[in-house]
C-alpha cells in the first residue's frame, strides 16, 4: 500500500519513499524527523527556484553539469587505471627508492619499540610474569601468551616501531608531561595501583630528526611507487584518448 504521506508544494512523499529503521522504539519520531527534513528541503528548493535570478540559476546549472561530467570522467579513469595498474612492487624497487630518497623521510616525531602488560595485582604469578617480561626470550613469550586470559591489557610484540603519539594515546599512565620519564630504552617501569600492576619496557627509541628504517617505511614507499605508476598511466591515457579520437575521426580542430 504505497499511500501518500506528505505534500510540500507540488512535491509528494509516499510510503515507499520512507527509510526502513531497524528499531521500532523511536521509529515514529525518526519518521517525523525524516518527513520534516524532506518538507524543508523541497520548500527551500521551490523558494530558490522562485526567488533566484535567472543568471544565478544558469550559473548553478553550469556548475552542476561540470560536477556531473567530472564525476563520470573520474570514475571512468579510475576504472581504466585499476584494470591496467601493476600493483606488484618488487623489493628491489622499494629498497632503491628508500636509498635514493633517504633525506625525505626524516622523522618529525619519536618512534618507539615497546612492550606492555597490565596484570591484576592479586595475580599469583606476578614475580614470574615480571621476570619473563623483562627477559622476553622465546620461552618467556610462550609462557606469557599462555597467561593472556589473565591480563587486563597486553602488547608483547616489541618488533614494530610505533609513533610516540600512538603510544601515549594507548596507555593511560602516559601523557605529554611525564613521557620523558618513561621513554628510556632498556628500562623496566612498574606502575602500581590498588587493582593492577603495569609493566612498561622500551626496547628501542628513535628520536625525531633521524631516518627511520626501511621496515617502518615499507608500505608508505610501496604506496608512493604505485601512485607514481598511476600518474604515469593517467598521462599515457590522456595522450591515448586524443590520438585514438583523431584516428577514429571523433576529434578535430577547425581553423
Amino acid at each position: 500500500n504505497n499511500s501518500l504521506i506528505a505534500r510540500a508544494g507540488e512535491n509528494f512523499l509516499f510510503q515507499d519513499d520512507l527509510p526502513k529503521f531497524n528499531s521500532e522504539e523511536d521509529s515514529i519520531k525518526r519518521y517525523l524527523n525524516f518527513i520534516e527534513s524532506w518538507a524543508k528541503e523541497n520548500i527551500l528548493y521551490d523558494l530558490s527556484l522562485t526567488n533566484l535570478s535567472q543568471s544565478k540559476k544558469n550559473e548553478i546549472d553550469k556548475l552542476v553539469e561540470k560536477f556531473r561530467i567530472d564525476l563520470y570522467i573520474n570514475s571512468y579513469k579510475d576504472l581504466i587505471i585499476n584494470s591496467r595498474i601493476d600493483s606488484i612492487v618488487d623489493q628491489n624497487d622499494i629498497e632503491s627508492y628508500y636509498e635514493s630518497n633517504t633525506n625525505n623521510f626524516s622523522l618529525n616525531e619519536n618512534l618507539i619499540k615497546y612492550r606492555y602488560l597490565k596484570v591484576p595485582s592479586d595475580n599469583l604469578n606476578l614475580s614470574r610474569i615480571r621476570r619473563n617480561f623483562i627477559r622476553m626470550n622465546d620461552d618467556d613469550r610462550v609462557f606469557l601468551d599462555s597467561l593472556n586470559f589473565q591480563f587486563a591489557d597486553t602488547k608483547l610484540n616489541d618488533t614494530l616501531w610505533i609513533t610516540e603519539r600512538e603510544v601515549i594515546s594507548s596507555l593511560e599512565f602516559l601523557n605529554q608531561s611525564n613521557k620523558s620519564n618513561y621513554f628510556r630504552a632498556n628500562r623496566l617501569f612498574e606502575i602500581n595501583s590498588d587493582e593492577y600492576v603495569e609493566y612498561f619496557y622500551v626496547k628501542d627509541l628513535l628520536k625525531s630528526g633521524n631516518i627511520p628504517p626501511l621496515s617502518y617505511l615499507y608500505e608508505r614507499i610501496r604506496s608512493i611507487i604505485i601512485n607514481q605508476r598511476k600518474i604515469e598511466l593517467l598521462q599515457n591515457i590522456n595522450n591515448e584518448i586524443l590520438k585514438d579520437a583523431i584516428k577514429s575521426n571523433k576529434y578535430e580542430v577547425f581553423k
